[in-house]
This record gives C-alpha cells, structure tokens and sequence, in this order.
C-alpha cells in the first residue's frame, strides 16, 4: 500500500520541479530580453544628454586686443600691435620665448586669430603677411615648456598706405600661375570706406594697390570677410543688409539680404559653407551661397537665440559644427545643425574669445586682461530630436529635408542623421514583400487544407516548410545577382505575366469544363494546382512572344528610356520589386505554415454543417473557415510582417541601399536592419554614429513589441468573435 503513496509523492515533487524549472526557464528568457533592451537603451540616451560645463581658474595675463588658446588650454598667444606675438603658459602665466620674424613692428592693424592660430598681419611698412603659429609637441607633452614654437610667415608682399582697419586676408594656395598664392583682403580706410585687395604680388616689388568698393544707397560696412574660393565678398552694413559682391565684375553687386539690424560681425563654420552673422542688438544666423539656374542667392540656414549685446566675433570648432559667438557682455556656444545652445555665460567687458580646436575647452579675455575660460562637454551636439525626426535646412541644400549620410570624404563633413527615410525604406520594403507574399501565402494554405488531395497535401506542405530553412543571405544573393538582372531585361514580360497567365486559364476552362465526368472526377479534385504548372508555362511563353512587340509599339522600344523621359521615373536595376519578390520567398513559409495550421484546425463540424445544409465547398471555406480561422490567420500575417521588417541580408543584398523617401517600386530604399549592417564598421565605439545606430536598434525592437501586441489584442478579439464549441 505505500509504493502507490510513494510513487504518487515522487511524481508530485517531479513536477514541482519541472515547474520550477519551466517557470525559472521562461523567467530568465523575460529577463534575458529586458537585459538586452536596458542595454541597447542605455547606449541610445546619452545622445540626448544636455552639455555640461565647468568654470577653470580665472587669469591674469595682459590685455591684448588678440588672443589664440591652444587645444590643451596650456598656453595662451597674445597679439599685440606694439610687440607681435607673445605666448604665456596656463595657469601659471610665465612668458615662452618665440622667434622674431615677420613685418616691421608696430604693426599698423592685423586680424583677429582664427581657430588654427593665423593671423594677418600689415607692419610699420606697409607689408602685409600671413602668420601661421602651432605648437610641436613631442610624444604627446603635457608640459609647455618642452614645447616648440612653429611661427611661419607667407605670401609677404608690399602694399599700398591707406588702410586703417584689416577685416580680414587670407591667401589663396595655389590658384595663381605656377601654384603662388594668391591675396585676398578687405578692410577700411580712415574714412570708414570699404577697401579690398586680390591678386598675386608682383615681381618688381610694386606695392599692391587696394581698390575702393562703393555700397549700395551709400551705406557703410562694418564687417566683411571673402567666400572660400576668393570668388565672392559678403558685406555686412549698418542698414542690416547682407550684400555679396563679385569686386571683380563691372556690376559687383550679386545678391542682397535684409537682416534686421546693422551687422557687426561675419564669420564661418567649419568648412567655410555656413556664413556665420552678428547683429548689433545680438541677432545670430546662418547663410548659405546658392547658384541655381544662373542665379545667385544668399540662403538662410539657421537662426539662434540671440546675445546680450553687439556680436563681435566668431570662432568655429575644427571638430563639429560648433562655434564660439561673443559680444561685449556674453559668451555662447551654438551648434549649426541643431540650433541647440550647448553654453552660455554672462562677462562684461569681453575683448576677444578663444575655441579650441576640438570645441571641449572656450576662454574669453576681457580688456582689463581677465582671462575666464570653462570645459566644455557635448559629445553628441549633432543630434537632437529635429535632426533625427524633422526637416533640416543642410549645408548645399536648397531647402530642409530629410537626409541620411553619415560619412563624408573630408574632415568637416557635416552629419546628416534623420532616422525617417530608414523608417520609410523599411515600411516600403514590408508592403512590397506582404503585397507578394500574402496573398500567395493564404490562398495557398486555403487551397492546400481545405481542396488539395491528401496525398498533395503531404506534398506542398513539407515543400513550402523547407523553404523557411533556406539562408536569407542565398536568397539575398540570388535576387541581387541573376533576379535583379532578370527583371531589368524582362521588365515587361514580369509585368505581362500574370495577366496572360490568367487570359489562358480563362480560355482553357471551358474546355476542362467538356471532359468526361469521371477524368474529371478522378485527376480533378484535389489536384487543381497540378493542372496549374502548363496554364503557368503557357503564360510565360504567351509573355515572353507579347513583351518585344508591346515594348517596341508603345514603349519607343525602349522600357527604362521610356519610363524616364515620359514618367520621370528612374529605373534602378536593384529595387523595391527585386526586394519584394525575394523577401516575399522568405515570409511565404511563415504565413503559409501557420495559417495552414489554423484553417486545419477549424472543427469538421463546422464544415461538415455547412456543406449539409446545401453550401458549396467554396462557400464553406469562404464563409464558415476562413472567418473561423481568422485569429490564427491574422497572427501568422504579423508573424511574417514582423520577419520582413528585421530582415537584413536581402535587403542589403538586393537592393541599393540608397537612403531615399519614394514609394516608386522602381528605386531602392534603406531599412533600419540594413542600415545596422551598413553603417556598423564605420562607427566608432562610443561615437555619434554608434549610439544612432543603437537608437535604431531600439526603435526596431519597440515597433515589433508594438506590432507583436497588437497582432495579440487583436487576435484575442477575433477569437471572441469567431469561438466555437
């Protein structure tokens, strides 16, 4: 009597412990998956991370009208008129020695030090040069001095007297005969007139003359700086407009902007695209020079929140976008792209301010010379919620829009980083391939469980279910090098088929219709699809005879020219066609598998009910299973949306992975999935690209979390609806 109670304890703790296992099991698979989101989220959210920065030691160093911060924040270079160059060391203040060179002193006026550390320079005797200062820095030394100075002089020629004030000069490399460069400067004179000077320095030693440059409506500059091929002048003048002149046309005068207010500061972002704008009452923007159709224009890209006083000047990063603005009574840093203010801070008197090369270090030195500097730490500036989801005006375009390029082949490429035509590459890639795949999907498992014989059903359905087993980067390889071809050269045979396809069954099915009852009865029923294959083989002949001469009477004998010149429609060889019909192969198996299953599983009652009160076999399966079996369908369609959305290798393989926002089935796309693959070698650990990329990956996993709850709710209803006892 106590093996029974034994047998029945032992099971009992058996299975006490397999539910411990199953639930500890399905617990950890919970976790697994949480595990993996907090972590993709916690790589994703520091790019909305807002700047931070932190006050350095204030320093006395002398009052100079001038002054240039290395990249460590080190050493400070002063420029003076009276003395040149002198560099002191951070923060103790001790003087470095620097070699003596360059045009008589005092200097008459020079330019304020741009972020690389030039300066142009018009000396005692009227020579005008360009000075490039650097620091060597041998094995990375942190200490300055063990430093060496690297002062270079360039392109010193003579001028002619008469300048008072040098906006700017810079030298042109290598655009005059024999790679000299040429000059290229702007200023005033006493009068307050706008003198520029360009060309290369004659060989006689004759000074180079400035030439006057008369206004519009008599109005006066107070800030002018030259376009970066030296073709252009931007002129900014107390009536606040914005003027580009050509000084070398009859008619100088190119395109004209109202601003505002007078404009008393120019500059440029990195790169020397942006025109950077300061207005008297502390207005800050961006402008673009556009030619289109024969015509120049000044463009304006961005606006910012304003100063608190005149804006003096700018500096530009040499990193990123960001850039240093200054008035008389405040400092800020902005970000082109993003119109985002990463810092900002009040100081009276402020002479001149200072970016390091990277953007992570500001000081401003006012004239009593108290020299206030700050860190600055914004590691992902380019990136905020407009960038990554709205229109942004960039650099070269015409308008704001939607761009993805997150690599350029120089140095101050800007980031394009909008996450919206991935999102509508992916969304397009899934309806061409659902448009394909579902319909074929459940008809077929229609047909295959509620019509087909057994023996074909035992047939088709192993065969479709080993499709799924076939590697997405063979179908991906197949669709990309022979299906791609293929449909570029057979565009309208494809196109043609199943329309000759359903023409001959048409003509054919009256004559089935005259065979005698009992073949019929025998190889009919049940074996429908079989008698599919030579309707099918005669419809690609019928396709094959009837594309050439519908191509050649009304197409111009030519599909794709066709397309282009009467459309406007680019024929790209890998499209969203391509990618539809092979992704539509890879979600097919999925669908038709699970919604067999449940068209299966729908009770014979049911049917048998139907068909005995006088319905056709297609009634029955029309009205009483499809509708019955519509939860199971229904999961079985987002089982396969969700599987087309995070496919990576066809789409990466069969299709141009062009970043474009086009519904036409003729262009490629890129999905978030391929974007991922792409764009994965090119991100630096930890960089923008790498946390944008992480972003999406969260985005993915949210859109098939929510795909996959409400395929569930919606599930759920239909099987309220549809339940059968």
């Amino acid at each position: 009597m106590r093996e029974p109670s034994t047998s029945r304890a032992r099971a009992q703790r058996l299975d006490r412990l397999m539910a411990w296992i199953i639930s500890g099991g399905g617990l950890l698979i919970i976790a697994a998956v949480l595990g993996i989101l907090v972590f993709i989220a916690s790589q994703a959210l520091p790019l909305f991370r807002p700047a931070r920065s932190s006050a350095r030691a204030t320093v006395q160093v002398p009052a100079a009208p001038g002054a240039w911060l290395d990249e460590e924040g080190s050493a400070l270079t002063l420029v003076e008129a009276a003395s040149g160059f002198r560099t002191l060391t951070l923060p103790g203040g001790r003087s470095l020695d620097l070699p003596t060179s360059g045009p008589a002193l005092p200097w008459q006026t020079f330019t304020p030090p741009t972020a690389r550390g030039e300066v142009a320079v018009l000396g005692a005797d009227n020579r005008l040069a360009y000075a490039r200062f650097r620091w060597e820095k041998p094995n990375g030394e942190k200490d300055p001095a063990r430093w060496t100075p690297d002062l270079t002089w360039n392109g010193e020629t003579l001028v002619a007297p008469g300048l008072d004030r040098l906006f700017q000069a810079r030298l042109i490399e290598g655009s005059g005969l024999g790679g000299v460069p040429e000059w290229r400067a702007v200023g005033l004179d006493a009068g307050g007139g706008l003198l520029h000077l360009s060309g290369m320095p004659d060989e006689s030693g004759t000074p180079m003359a400035w030439k006057p440059l008369a206004l519009p409506d008599n109005d006066r500059a107070l800030a002018a700086v030259w376009g970066a091929d030296g073709s252009h002048l931007l002129v900014g003048t107390r009536q606040g407009r914005l003027l580009l002149l050509e000084p070398e046309n009859a008619e100088p005068l190119r395109a004209v902007h109202t601003f505002g207010e007078p404009i008393t500061a120019l500059g440029f972002a990195l790169g020397q695209v942006s025109l950077l704008v300061g207005g008297e009452r502390g207005s800050l923007g961006a402008f673009q020079v556009l030619r289109q159709d024969g015509r120049t224009r000044l463009d304006r890209l961005h606006t910012f929140q304003p100063m608190t006083g005149a804006v003096q000047g700018f500096m530009p990063s040499l990193r990123d976008k960001r850039f240093l603005a200054w008035s008389d009574r405040q400092v800020v840093v902005d970000h082109l792209t993003t119109e985002r203010r990463l810092f900002q801070a009040s100081v009276e008197g402020v002479r001149s301010g200072m970016l390091a090369a990277r953007g992570d270090l500001l000081a401003v030195l006012d004239a009593n010379g108290k020299l206030a500097s700050w860190n600055l730490d914004a590691p992902h500036p380019e990136v905020s919620w407009k960038t990554l989801w709205g229109k942004v005006h960039y650099e070269g375009y015409a308008q704001p829009d939607h761009v993805w390029q997150s690599t350029g082949g120089s140095d101050d490429f800007e980031p394009k980083l909008s996450l919206v035509p991935l999102l509508f590459g992916t969304l397009k890639g899934t309806l061409f391939a659902m448009l394909f795949a579902l319909p074929l999907a459940v008809f077929g498992a229609l047909y295959t469980s509620q019509f087909a014989s057994y023996r074909l059903k035992n047939t088709i359905k192993p065969a479709i279910e080993i499709m799924a087993a076939l590697p997405s980067v063979v179908l991906g390889f197949i669709a990309g090098l022979v299906l791609a071809p293929l449909f570029e050269a057979a565009a309208i045979q494809v196109a043609l088929l199943p329309f000759t396809c359903l023409a001959v069954g048409l003509i054919l099915a009256p004559g089935w219709a005259r065979l005698p009852r009992r073949f019929r009865a025998a190889w009919g029923e049940g074996r429908e699809a079989v008698w599919l294959l030579p309707v099918l083989v005669m419809g690609l002949g019928l396709a094959m005879a009837l594309g050439p001469w519908i191509e050649t009477t009304f197409l111009r004998g030519d599909f794709r020219n066709w397309l282009y010149q009467a459309q406007g429609i680019t024929y790209d060889q890998r499209n969203a066609l391509v990618v539809g019909f092979a992704m539509g192969f890879a979600v097919i198996p999925i669908i038709f598998t699970i919604s067999e299953d449940a068209l299966s599983s729908v009770p014979k009652a049911l049917s048998s009910a139907s068909l005995a009160c006088g319905a056709s076999p297609w009634q029955t399966a029309w009205r009483v299973v499809l509708p019955t079996a519509s939860p199971g369908i229904f999961s079985a369609i987002m089982v396969g949306f969700g599987r087309a959305i995070g496919e990576t290798m066809i789409v990466l393989m069969a299709t141009g992975n062009t970043p474009v926002m086009d519904w036409s089935p003729f262009n490629g796309m890129r999905t978030l999935a391929a974007n991922i693959a792409v764009e994965t070698p090119e991100a630096p650990v930890h960089g923008t690209l790498y946390r944008v990329l992480f972003l999406t990956a969260l985005l993915l996993f949210a859109l098939t979390f929510l795909l996959n709850t409400l395929a569930e709710l919606i599930r759920q209803h239909l099987r309220k609806r549809y339940e059968s006892f």
